[in-house]
């Protein structure tokens, strides 16, 4: 296959262009060619693959230094790392959390006090959110797919992993990785309640099942389905996308709420970063507006 343009590789890892200089510059993701002349860059399309994982990773906000060492070590590793940075970075948040309400509960403000976050008002109200859910039809897919019983704690670094490690194996077995991915809840995932999640990367030509990575069918469905901008993705105001799809589906969905994502998570805050979607059981009811072509849920 010929070597990729920068606007081309960016179009298809989902990196900026801005992005792609500075993971050069620094030997994150260099180039496979430059023109010494001009200083045209291109790339290896085995590439595209390393910029997808580097764009997950950064989602977290993981350093670029820890990028490079979660990437570059051994890939049996990959899952151990991400998810002991991960906690790492769990532990500082709490620690943060409880000098911050050990410093309010020592102010003396004239009987001020902190407002209670489970009582404060949704960024999007749920009858906002429930305006928004529209019908859509989706063909049956051949998917590789990884489960895991996970917590709320876990739920992002874990799934991240697994769809590192799927385009992994379905690149080893010969197959093309499709872009985007899915995470499909089977069970409630609380902050101190574990369920069970299918995490699924859909795939094109010959593969073989290989270590956790199980290959199956998502038969074609109707779905009821929200798109989630990146600002919205917030915990746990993100529950009331899950409780609209679910009403707008009825009483009997086929399988589980899933979270799809298209694509990269976009620098825009206002742009669509996921879709929550349930599958209906029965033909689509009344007072949801279809758009052609276009289970249990997570709970706190």
């Amino acid at each position: 296959m010929r070597a990729l343009g920068t606007g081309e590789m960016s179009r298809a890892s989902g990196l900026s262009q801005k992005a792609l200089r500075l993971y050069a510059a620094n030997g994150l993701l260099v180039p496979a060619e430059v023109d010494p002349a001009t200083g045209y860059r291109r790339y290896s399309p085995a590439q595209i693959a390393r910029g997808r994982a580097i764009g997950l990773l950064r989602r977290l906000d993981m350093p670029l230094a820890t990028v490079a060492e979660v990437l570059d070590g051994p890939p049996e590793t990959v899952r151990e790392r991400l998810l002991a940075w991960w906690a790492g970075e769990h532990a500082r948040f709490r620690a943060k959390t409880e000098s911050v309400e050990r410093v309010w509960a020592g102010l003396e403000n004239g009987g001020s006090a902190v407002p209670d976050a489970s009582s404060a008002p949704s960024a999007t109200p749920p009858s906002a959110v429930a305006a928004r859910v529209r019908i859509e039809h989706r063909e049956a897919q051949t998917v590789a797919t990884i489960t895991r019983v996970v917590d709320q704690a876990s739920l992002v670094p874990t799934f991240i992993a697994d769809v590192l490690e799927l385009r992994a194996r379905i690149a080893d077995s010969g197959a093309e990785p499709l872009p985007g991915h899915t995470v499909i809840y089977h069970g409630h995932v609380g902050r101190d309640l574990a369920g069970r999640i299918e995490t699924c990367v859909a795939f094109t030509g010959p593969a073989l099942p290989s270590g956790p990575m199980v290959l199956r069918v998502e038969p074609a469905a109707e779905f009821a389905v929200v798109d989630v901008t990146a600002r919205e993705v917030v915990f746990p105001d993100l529950l009331d996308f899950f409780v609209a799809v679910e009403r707008a589906a009825g009483s009997g969905p086929l399988a589980s709420s899933r979270e799809w994502y298209p694509g990269p998570w976009p620098d825009d805050p206002d742009a669509v970063a996921m879709l929550v979607a349930t599958p209906f059981a029965r033909p689509t009811p009344a007072g949801v507006d279809p758009a052609p072509g276009a289970g249990p849920r997570v709970s706190a």
